[in-house]
């Protein structure tokens, strides 16, 4: 069946066309700056949905913040204070990622809804009156166009509390 479709001109140019198009849509998904994005977006869906397991996945072994913490201590931060939310949504804005070699840098605005305890109402508070965007670091892990890996956040609310630490 597959050798008769293939012994038609027309079917071997419609698959070659369809191949094209598939490698130059591969081509423009695995831009560095389009990874990063994409890892981005991913990244604060995995942490409204509250999905641990992808969260984690997502950073990378050698994770700090500039004060010093590492991946786990990321992670218990997080699920710390996202477990607190009953409903949550986390939106970001005015997003700009910037390249150089194999890190990207977003900086972004993150916007808080939702509703819970009083630790999920603090940090709602403390995160939507910020005027200071997020930074996140991502680095590109492999020969893989996808491997992309977090490897730091900073903002000042990060920095809040470190000297008891």
């Amino acid at each position: 069946m597959i050798a008769a479709f293939l012994k038609s001109k027309g079917n071997r140019y419609l698959i070659t066309a369809v191949l094209a198009l598939a490698a130059a849509r591969c081509l423009w998904l695995w831009q560095p700056a389009r990874q990063v994005e994409l890892h981005q977006r991913h990244f604060l869906d995995a942490a409204q949905d509250r999905k641990w397991g992808k969260l984690n996945a997502m950073f990378a072994d050698d994770f700090r913040t500039p004060t010093g913490h590492d991946k786990a201590w990321a992670l218990n931060q997080s699920h710390e204070v996202l477990r607190q939310f009953i409903a949550l949504e986390i939106r970001d804005s005015d997003t700009a990622v910037t390249m150089q070699g194999d890190t990207g840098r977003v900086s972004t605005m993150l916007h808080i809804e939702g509703s819970g305890m009083q630790l999920a109402e603090l940090a709602k508070s403390a995160v939507n009156q910020s005027t200071a965007p997020f930074e996140f670091t991502w680095k590109h892990k492999s020969w893989m166009p996808w491997d992309w890996r977090l490897t730091g956040v900073d903002h000042p609310l990060l920095h809040v509390g470190t000297e008891f630490d």
